[in-house]
């Protein structure tokens, strides 16, 4: 019988220990807090986001991230509060050393949330309105990325993905990025900017030699910004780089079109009301440009007739490394293939081609094609 307590005991004090011990564990939201934190203190954007959040007594939040490694700042925008965004953007402003900026929303929002345009209204809204789909916070962000774009010293990379920025914010913005004379990729994938804004854009990065990458995929441009837009910034930076070669003639040197500056890689993924008629013009400008190194065409409503199109561009011009036309339902196999046929031939032994490959924007790859270019 003594033997039984002892060993009844003995388990009922291995489970107390046991119970204890979980109990000091922390949640799993705590860890991540707090490797975000020890990331952040790596980070001088970091310490100043700490600084920050003391100042409007509110803890850093693992969704605003920094890495000394890469440079890099990166926030996760869908479960941040009206007072979490209010010190992330107020640390963000001040930032001038920072390499990469990202702002990300996974969650899809219909649309603006325009009656929230205060921090009190933001604060108090109902939990099915997100923060940052609220005209104050939008309009917050457009404000903070102003001031990094017009101080910066070392933005490369800046990344604005699912922000359904209103178009004073988008004002703002297009005004810092005139400004700017650092950034060379910029990304407003699935913003949603439309026609209007995207023209004042390309009228913008038309005289913008330092960007060599836009991504535009999802931003609801039809044909209007294709034709007229985007057209006019790739015709206008091609007439600089004749003029460049020119004078580069006239002291009898031969020009390397594959360091000189201007946009090389165009991305206008998922805007389907662009179709055959926005890339016929597009696609024959093209044939006579070598300094554009990738176009990205997937699900933009295209046919075989554009398909077509592309086909020829790529039969005269054999610098173009990717043209991507997957994903657009109404090309056939047959002239995909064609299309991927070609492209192998004219870049089967270019040693440039591995840094155009990749479809799917990401920080390390444009910062690696960008230091490329730039060698």
């Amino acid at each position: 019988m003594s033997v039984t307590r002892q060993s009844n005991s003995s388990k009922s004090n291995t489970s107390r220990i046991s119970s204890l011990n979980d109990k000091r564990k922390p949640s799993l939201s705590t860890i991540k807090s707090n490797e975000s934190l020890e990331s952040s203190e790596k980070h001088k954007f970091g310490l100043t986001y700490t600084e920050v959040c003391s100042k409007y007594k509110t803890r850093p939040v693992p969704w605003v991230k920094c890495s000394g490694k890469t440079n890099s700042i990166e926030i996760l925008g869908d479960r941040m509060k009206a007072d979490e965004w209010l010190a992330a953007m107020e640390a963000l402003s001040t930032d001038t050393s920072t390499h990469y900026v990202r702002i990300k929303n996974k969650r899809y929002t219909e649309q603006l949330s325009k009656n929230y345009d205060t921090f009190c209204s933001v604060a108090g809204a109902p939990k099915n309105v997100l923060a940052v789909t609220t005209l104050y916070v939008v309009r917050l962000i457009a404000t903070s990325i102003h001031e990094v774009l017009i101080n910066t010293i070392a933005l490369v990379c800046l990344e604005l993905e699912n922000v359904l920025f209103d178009e004073h914010a988008l004002g703002i913005l297009i005004t810092g990025i005139d400004t700017n004379q650092t950034l060379q990729h910029l990304s407003l994938a699935y913003s949603r900017i439309g026609d209007s804004a995207c023209l004042t854009l390309c009228r913008i990065l038309r005289d913008k030699p330092n960007i060599r990458s836009v991504n535009l995929s999802g931003c609801c441009i039809s044909r209007k910004s294709a034709t007229s837009g985007l057209l006019d910034m790739i015709k206008k930076q091609q007439v600089k780089r004749h003029e460049e070669c020119w004078a580069h003639s006239l002291r009898h040197r031969i020009a390397n079109p594959d360091i000189m500056h201007g946009l090389r890689r165009l991305t206008l993924n998922d805007n389907a009301a662009i179709g055959d008629a926005g890339i016929a013009d597009l696609f024959e400008s093209l044939k006579d440009d070598y300094y554009v190194k990738a176009v990205d065409l997937q699900n933009c409503g295209l046919t075989d007739r554009g398909a077509q199109l592309a086909l020829s561009t790529l039969m005269i011009n054999d610098s173009l490394v990717v043209l991507d036309v997957r994903k657009n339902a109404a090309i056939s196999s047959a002239m995909l293939e064609a299309i991927m046929t070609r492209l192998y031939e004219n870049n089967v032994k270019k040693t440039e081609t591995k840094q155009w490959k990749w479809t799917k924007l990401g920080r390390e790859n444009v910062f690696e094609s960008s230091c490329t270019l730039l060698n």
